[in-house]
């Protein structure tokens, strides 16, 4: 291995680093270009929020503090929610899923291995 291949090696390990170290970032700016650009993603999003609003039941059963009781109708209410939130989550994993394929096109034209 030449001294080229260890500067390119190192500079993908670098790049590995550095991406765990913003992914909360990334992940934040994803969920805010979504909540700005994706008219479905907003729905959801003010769907949830409502919900929350609403039902104060659902968040001490998503905080998990002692025992709690929900009645049948709470129950359907919590189910919907949880959909409401995989939707976004999901959502959000697809631009994550792009977001990565095109930084790492950007980078590996960026030290010429492309």
């Amino acid at each position: 291995m030449n001294e080229s291949d260890n500067i390119q090696s190192y500079a993908f390990q670098d790049l590995a680093i550095r991406l765990e170290e913003l992914f909360p970032e990334i992940d934040s700016d994803v969920a805010v270009n979504l909540l700005h650009d994706n008219a479905e993603y907003k729905q959801f999003y003010n769907k949830k929020k409502e919900m929350l609003e609403q039902n104060s039941f659902i968040q001490e059963v998503v905080d998990g503090h002692g025992q709690i009781t929900i009645s049948t109708k709470e129950h359907e209410i919590l189910l919907d929610y949880l959909n409401v939130v995989n939707w976004m989550e999901n959502m959000e994993r697809v631009q994550l899923y792009f977001r990565g394929h095109i930084d790492g096109f950007s980078y590996l034209k960026k030290i010429g291995a492309i």
